[in-house]
């Protein structure tokens, strides 16, 4: 009996200790505040004035209104697992948009945003990546000064 407690003792303690989980992800206070949308799948994102940048802005009950574009949007994050991240129940106006790359970057971010995202948080930068794209945010206090 002394020998099986002499085995399973120090296993016991190394699974246990294996257990502690490691900070991953982030917290919704994070997210909440004015994201603007800098880089599709690796691309600067270049709009020029007078036009409205992309981005979206979280709320402290994660409710969501953006401009994607052409057209804005609303919805509701929802978090899973410390890192996945979603927008449900979007809902857009229906403008036509006339420049392709408006359009073209609108479809990209809603379609994503609806989708599962491994979100990171890292250095004032939202990185969203679902299985098609990945979409790059940063705070608009700091898009502000950067000039975008």
């Amino acid at each position: 009996m002394n020998k099986w407690l002499l085995i399973l003792a120090p296993l016991f303690f190394l699974l246990t200790g294996c257990d502690t989980k490691l900070e991953t992800g982030f917290s919704a206070q994070n997210l909440q505040q004015s994201w603007v949308l800098t880089k599709v799948d690796g691309k600067d994102i270049t709009i020029t004035e007078p036009r409205t940048v992309p981005g979206m802005a979280i709320d402290a009950d994660l409710k969501v209104s953006g401009f994607g574009g052409c057209n804005r949007f609303f919805g509701q994050i929802e978090l899973a697992d410390a890192n996945r991240i979603r927008l449900t129940g979007m809902g857009s106006t229906k403008m036509a948009c006339i420049q392709d790359d408006q359009a073209t970057i609108e479809a990209i971010m809603t379609q994503s945003l609806q989708e599962w995202n491994n979100a990171a948080l890292e250095n004032d930068t939202l990185t969203l990546t679902s299985e098609q794209h990945i979409l790059t945010f940063t705070p608009e206090k700091v898009a502000d000064e950067d000039g975008q």
